[in-house]
């Protein structure tokens, strides 16, 4: 059910939220109405662009969002965000708060989706003796994979190497980075557009975990871990059968701090005409 409804008091029949549905579903008889809620896929622009707040749906009312005037960052600002992104490769020891999680999973879940389908799949790991467990796991067999011969290693066999020496002879955790915490996304196969899904779901959870001074890092070697060489991990952790592996990340309070943007000057672009 989608609980569309209109406040008659408010509605100044505009016919903005009809002019704006993709798929042309509302139209405008007294007041504006939903012609077919099967085809509707959610995507909340009739309660986001009406003007006087009159629409709500699925549950959600005007009156629960946060008004965009006056509210949203300037430019300048998103560009120090932007720009400020650093890697994060070492850790404070203490945990995050459950709710400071929780928001920014929240947040992250409003990034754009194919067809607005949603389907990112979120494998939260955040009690940090469950990531050590994990971790001690993994280094073991992956060294034990390792030795048995590098015929059941692919390509990236000499970064396994270097992972599991540096960790082995210098307590230098490369694969995890001691972070209290990691998200590993996927998505089913079946999903229309479930790459850029995934990267796009990773890309706001870091913007938001900048905003909110948690650090972050884009854990590739992690992904290849689990799909090359553990794959039973991914059943262990809860990730579909028919889904296909996206990316981790880990986060946590950082332990380092950096004082300014990078630059790295203009984008290289070649424009086109036609």
């Amino acid at each position: 059910m989608l609980n569309f409804s209109v406040n008659e008091e408010l509605c100044v029949k505009c016919g903005l939220c009809a002019q704006d549905c993709f798929y042309g579903l509302i139209e405008l008889d007294e007041f504006p109405r939903v012609t077919d809620e099967q085809k509707c896929f959610q995507c909340q622009h009739c309660l986001a662009i009406c003007p006087t707040g009159a629409i709500s749906i699925l549950g959600n009312s005007p009156e629960d969002s946060i008004p965009l005037k006056g509210s949203l960052a300037d430019e300048d600002m998103v560009a120090t965000l932007i720009k400020g992104r650093r890697s994060i490769r070492a850790y404070k020891a203490e945990p995050l708060e459950p709710e400071r999680i929780q928001k920014l999973l929240d947040v992250a879940w409003h990034a754009p989706t194919g067809v607005n389908s949603r389907c990112v799949h979120i494998t939260l790991m955040d009690d940090p003796e469950s990531v050590k467990k994990f971790r001690d796991e993994v280094y073991d067999r992956l060294e034990d994979a390792l030795e048995k011969g590098t015929s059941e290693i692919p390509y990236v066999v000499n970064l396994f190497k270097m992972v599991c020496q540096q960790m082995k002879e210098s307590n230098i955790d490369v694969l995890f980075r001691d972070a209290p915490h990691f998200v590993v996304v996927s998505a089913p196969q079946s999903a229309p557009s479930r790459v850029a899904d995934m990267t796009i779901f990773l890309s706001y959870f870091e913007l938001m975990a900048q905003s909110m001074k948690i650090g972050t890092l884009w854990n590739g070697i992690l992904k290849r871990v689990i799909e090359s060489i553990l794959p039973d991990l991914k059943e262990r952790l809860g990730i579909p059968e028919d889904h296909e592996l996206g990316y981790a990340m880990l986060f946590g309070k950082p332990a380092v701090k950096y004082q300014r943007t990078i630059e790295r000057g203009e984008a290289r672009v070649r424009r086109v005409e036609w």
